[in-house]
């Protein structure tokens, strides 16, 4: 039994609109692949993955676990760059929930039970 992980940079996701960021993770994961992406998703881009799931759910794909690590980080630099708009970094894990048997997480680590 294998279970397939992708990392990705957020190089990759950079250019997408928070909509196309949505739609390239949900159509990662229906294909049993778990992505840890590079940096964390912004609340909003969470919460529309998790509304677009829902609506998808169906016996061939019974949704998806996802876990954030944010950066920690709450000095002047963080802020100015958050209120410019900007991430400062972060770790967002997302499965298929098919695959996911267990997650974990502490303020600076996710540990991830997955299998078949």
């Amino acid at each position: 039994m294998s279970v397939r992980i992708e990392f990705l940079s957020a190089n990759v996701l950079a250019p997408m609109s928070s909509d196309e960021k949505v739609e390239f993770i949900l159509k990662s994961v229906r294909k049993d692949t778990i992505l840890v992406l590079e940096e964390s998703l912004s609340r909003e881009e969470e919460k529309t993955l998790i509304t677009q799931t829902m609506k998808s759910i169906t016996a061939d794909f019974p949704g998806i676990e996802v876990s954030t690590l944010g950066p920690g980080y709450d000095d002047l630099r963080s802020r100015l760059i958050k209120l410019l708009g900007g991430r400062v970094g972060g770790l967002t894990v997302v499965g298929p929930s098919n695959l996911v048997k267990q997650v974990k997480r502490d303020p600076d680590k996710i540990r991830l039970l997955a299998g078949k």
